[in-house]
Parts: structure tokens; sequence; C-alpha cells
């Protein structure tokens, strides 16, 4: 994929039966430049950073891939220029669910991926993007949960407990927003 804010691809190098996979260079990650930061990042540098993001995941999903790892180790930053990077657990939007439960680090994962749905979709990348986003304004993750049950319990304090919702897969809804509030509201 070529995109200004997805990192490039420069070559692939087999030697020894070792395969060295080389990008581009970029300075840091979002995460070392959050951490060695003195003060909190102003409105003007987080939207710009969040355009950025946000143009890189559009071109993904566009052409049908979510990325299932989004955060801030895996943003490249040098200069004014961030990309996404670490494509590991990348998914083709068309590839039929069941999808891996366990994806991407648990601070920055979605409740529907949290509670081990392995039906989902590229609103994962958008669920780990606005914790991104909340943590370049404060310097501090969102929902640091120490475990998984911890996690949804910080998500649900926060923004409280899904309702039901119904259609097709009401019962699987039904299951999910169940298993949700046992797990968050206890």
């Amino acid at each position: 994929m070529k995109h200004p804010n997805i990192v490039k691809l420069k070559e692939i190098i087999r030697e020894n039966n070792t395969l060295y996979i080389v990008f581009e260079y970029m300075e840091c990650n979002l995460y070392q430049l959050m951490k060695d930061r003195g003060k909190v990042f102003s409105e003007v540098e987080v939207r710009n950073w969040c355009f950025q993001i946000y143009q890189g995941l559009a071109y993904m999903h566009q052409r049908g891939y979510f990325h299932r790892d989004l955060m801030p180790e895996n943003l490249l930053v040098s200069k004014e220029v961030i990309k996404i990077a670490d494509f590991g657990l990348a998914k083709e939007v068309s590839s039929d669910p069941p999808y891996t439960e366990y994806v991407s680090t648990q601070w920055y994962r979605a409740p529907d991926v949290l509670l081990q749905s392995s039906i989902y979709d590229s609103a994962v990348d958008m669920w780990a993007m606005g914790a991104i986003m909340a943590e370049l304004f404060t310097l501090r993750p969102l929902f640091p949960g120490s475990n998984e049950v911890d996690e949804n319990y910080k998500i649900c304090t926060v923004i409280g407990t899904p309702d039901v919702i119904g259609g097709d897969n009401s019962r699987h809804h039904k299951t999910r927003h169940n298993n949700y509030l046992n797990c968050c509201c206890r």
C-alpha cells in the first residue's frame, strides 16, 4: 500500500534462511514521543497527528484491510509526519470471520474483542484511535486495565454499559451484552 501515512516497505532480503524486511527510516514511535515529552500536546498538534492517522486508516479500510493492532508503538513519527506501521495482525475485511480473538494491545482493544468476539470489523481500528487520541491529550492511557476484566470495568465506568441491539444477530448481541454487563458491573 502506498500512502504518505503508511510506512513504506523498501525491500525484502533473504540471507542464510533468514528473512529481513526493510522499511523506511522513521525517527521514533508515538509512544517514545509521548514518554519523552514534558508537557501535553497542543490541540493543533493532536489534530495534525490524528488527521494523518485517520487518512492512513481510511486508505487501508477503503482497500479492504483493517490493522487490528493500532497503538502508539505502531505509529512512527519523523518531523511532522506520522505513519502507520506493523501490519503483522492486519486482515482483509472480505476474509470470513471468525477472526482471531486476541488482537491488539489490551489498552487499545475494542470491547467486542475484549469479550472474545470473533466477529468484528474495521471499527476496532476506530476504537483504538479514540483511545490513542485521548492519550495524546493527557499523556496517559484512557483505559489502563491490568487484565481483560479490569479493562472492561474501566471502559464501563467511563462510557457506561451498551444497549442491546436488535436485528439479524440480536441473539448474538444479547449474549455479548449480558457478558459485558456480568464482566463490567459486578
